[in-house]
């Protein structure tokens, strides 16, 4: 089962797209809105667009942090039956069949980062998993082999508010024996910071919390025998 599941908070001008593209154009069973409050026309086009496409599931996700999102979207689908997880930023843009190829070639990899080096527009082709580091990853759009975190209290740290969260779920993988991949050969475009203007709060200091609190977490003895 290959799911994508999209955390946002209004920009449908973004949503809209990519939604239609792993409809239309990839080999998706569900897709995951997460709305965290959206006030644009967000919420009705996910409920007109549910009513054509059984696929597309709405989660009105209001007052949830965006790492709060991410734990809930693990949880859910590490108790469906081989479960592959895509966690997308909505700013993205994929090729044709780009979840469909990475969830077939994960092999034994918990986790498979997008091809930073490719774009959008390249064709897939010569697809193969290369090893690599939590160090190298890519928040912005990745698969999980879900059931890996089956059991798990969380996948991301609950007191990361906004930036290190994908540095904690990777290295958290990584320190539970999991492996971690980059897909070569399917690449993505990413609109660089076009969610920033619906971020409430101060990004900066909160980002600024989050490097504190990632560097506590993996400095303590204890945050690493409860991973």
């Amino acid at each position: 089962m290959i799911i994508a599941a999209i955390p946002v908070r209004n920009q449908l001008r973004w949503t809209a797209p990519l939604i239609e593209s792993l409809l239309i154009g990839d080999k998706v069973d569900q897709v995951w809105l997460y709305d965290n409050g959206s006030t644009d026309k967000t919420i009705s086009w996910a409920y007109h667009k549910m009513k054509y496409d059984d696929r597309l599931y709405y989660k009105d996700a209001s007052g949830m942090r965006l790492y709060e999102m991410w734990n809930n979207m693990v949880a859910r689908a590490s108790n469906m039956n081989d479960a592959k997880l895509a966690i997308l930023n909505n700013d993205i843009r994929l090729p044709f069949m780009a979840l469909k190829n990475i969830a077939d070639n994960m092999q034994d990899y918990q986790i498979a980062a997008v091809d930073t080096s490719k774009r959008s527009f390249d064709k897939i082709e010569n697809v193969y998993p290369e090893k690599a580091t939590w160090q190298q990853k890519t928040g912005h759009a990745f698969m999980i082999d879900a059931n890996f975190w089956q059991g798990q209290k969380f996948a991301v740290h609950p007191q990361l508010i906004w930036w290190w969260g994908d540095d904690d779920l990777f290295r958290r993988c990584e320190a539970r024996g999991g492996n971690i991949c980059i897909m070569k050969g399917i690449g993505v475009d990413h609109g660089e910071s076009e969610s920033d203007p619906e971020y409430i709060g101060d990004k900066w200091r909160d980002i600024e919390l989050d490097r504190v609190k990632f560097r506590n977490i993996w400095a303590s003895p204890y945050s690493r025998s409860n991973l």
